[in-house]
Order: C-alpha cells, then structure tokens, then sequence
C-alpha cells in the first residue's frame, strides 16, 4: 500500500513513522510527502499520483487542500480502492474561531468534502478529521500521538467502512479550555 501525506514537519512526520513499515494485508506500507505544488500541477510534476492508494491532505496553505481535494476527486472518482484523509479544524464550524480566513479556508475544505461525500457518484472512500487544541503544552488538547493513531486505525481496521466527518478533540470542557486559551 502506498500512502501520500502533504506536509513533512510535526504531525505529519508521526502520521509517517506511524504508517511506514507496517504491513496490511501481507505488503508494506510505503509513505511519500509529494509537495502541495506537485499535486496541484499533478500533470506536469507529481507522476506518482495513481500509484497511490491514499491520499492523506494535511498540509495546510490557503485554499490549497480544497484544490487538491477537488483534483484528487477528479482522477479517483471510478476507483474504489482509494481513500482521501482531510485535515480539517474544529474551526471549520461557524462561531468557533477567530481566525476568519483560516475558519474559511477549513470550512471550504469541509463544504466540498461533504458536497463530494453526498452529492456525487465517487466510488473512493472520503473522512475529513476535524481537530480540536493539538499538542499544546498548558491545555488539555490531543497529542500527535492520538491522531497518528487514529489515522492508522481508519486506514488499516475499516476497509468496508466510510466514516465522512469526525471531530476529534481532547476530554476537557470545550468552553473552559477556550477561556484558558485567551489567558495563554
């Protein structure tokens, strides 16, 4: 199985360690971190972009994990031996964050995720994980460790399985960890 993610620090470096090396279903994961550019000029750059079995779009810049979304969706629509991971963000949702052009470039993400998930004809597997507070030091939030975790769970344990939305964040009340996170 061949694995992309978009990104190469933090998260996305344990999302790798995580998957590399690991067998399912008798052959090895195999990992590669195409650059965002490449994807996105898929027909020029990236000529390793249908040998890939899933395509995990975390790297964020701009509106650029909408674009790519939409171009995977056009050359994976027919095959549904393909899976697309979006990294999204709790602030995806309407009046939780304000960072407004960062809510809106993640809920753009989110809106065509959905769109693509209930109004299209695409054979692939779709899940967009929206994530809570990540790896902050002082607050309750997830660790890299969890959500590589769960990645590899939703890659290797549910083959029949299509989960199109989670929203992943720590056990801690939502509103309290917010009024600390003003404080910081």
């Amino acid at each position: 199985m061949k694995v992309a993610i978009t990104g190469t620090s933090g998260l996305a470096k344990v999302i790798k360690q995580t998957l590399e090396g690991t067998a399912i279903d008798g052959s090895w994961i195999e990992v590669v971190t195409p650059r965002i550019e490449d994807i996105i000029n898929a027909d020029t750059k990236w000529h390793g972009f249908n040998q890939v079995d899933v395509l995990i779009n975390f790297a964020h810049k701009r509106f650029d994990q909408t674009k790519i979304l939409e171009i995977t969706h056009r050359a994976w629509k027919d095959d549904d031996s393909k899976f697309i991971i979006n990294f999204s963000s709790r602030a995806s949702q309407p009046n939780i964050s304000k960072g407004h052009l960062y809510a809106s470039q993640k809920a753009s993400l989110n809106h065509l995720s959905n769109n693509l998930t209930y109004n299209s004809d695409k054979k692939y597997k779709l899940t967009t994980i929206n994530l809570g507070l990540l790896n902050h030091d002082e607050l309750p939030s997830l660790s890299w460790n969890d959500v590589s975790g769960l990645i590899f769970r939703l890659i290797t344990n549910y083959p029949t399985i299509e989960i199109p939305e989670i929203t992943v964040q720590s056990f801690a009340n939502y509103q309290e960890v917010q009024s600390e996170k003003a404080k910081v």
